[in-house]
């Protein structure tokens, strides 16, 4: 066994080389951040906002199961959170008190079980219908173009 002394003398060095070690590193990174470009970012310190879209439609059913109407044109849509199907909130909800006791999903070959209180309106629900909106218009408003020009 070491003498006290010893044992405290060498953890003062260790923190002496760590401190010069946290020291070289310092050092070398200046020196690289003045090699890389004066003033700017290393890579990976930028401070940018990033936006992230999608460009993919998460909307399952293009039309209300129980009555065929496009999802765009439901006055309440919600979304059945087990199997993500859309449906008008009025019909979906009579559909659950008709069907008991246990009422299936009505999307050919969806084995959910429904239920009053899974199914909700949630925000983003209401932000992907008003995309496929603008997305809808967006394509009328280039067809009409396109025709326009091939007359």
């Amino acid at each position: 066994m070491q003498p006290r002394g010893t044992c405290i003398l060498q953890f003062y060095f260790s923190m002496h080389l760590i401190e010069k070690y946290c020291g070289i590193v310092k050092l070398l990174h200046n020196l690289l951040q003045n090699v890389h470009h004066v003033g700017q970012p290393m890579p990976g310190e930028e401070q940018e906002d990033i936006v992230m879209t999608n460009t993919q439609n998460n909307i399952l059913n293009m039309k209300c199961p129980l009555i065929g109407k496009p999802v765009t044109e439901l006055q309440n849509p919600v979304r059945w959170m087990d199997c993500k199907h859309i449906y008008e909130k009025e019909l979906v909800i009579h559909y659950i008190s008709t069907k008991k006791p246990h009422p299936r999903c009505p999307v050919a070959g969806c084995p959910k079980i429904l239920q009053v209180g899974r199914v909700v309106c949630d925000a983003l629900l209401t932000i992907e219908i008003d995309e496929m909106r603008l997305a809808s218009a967006t394509n009328i408003n280039s067809t009409m173009v396109e025709d326009f020009y091939r007359s």
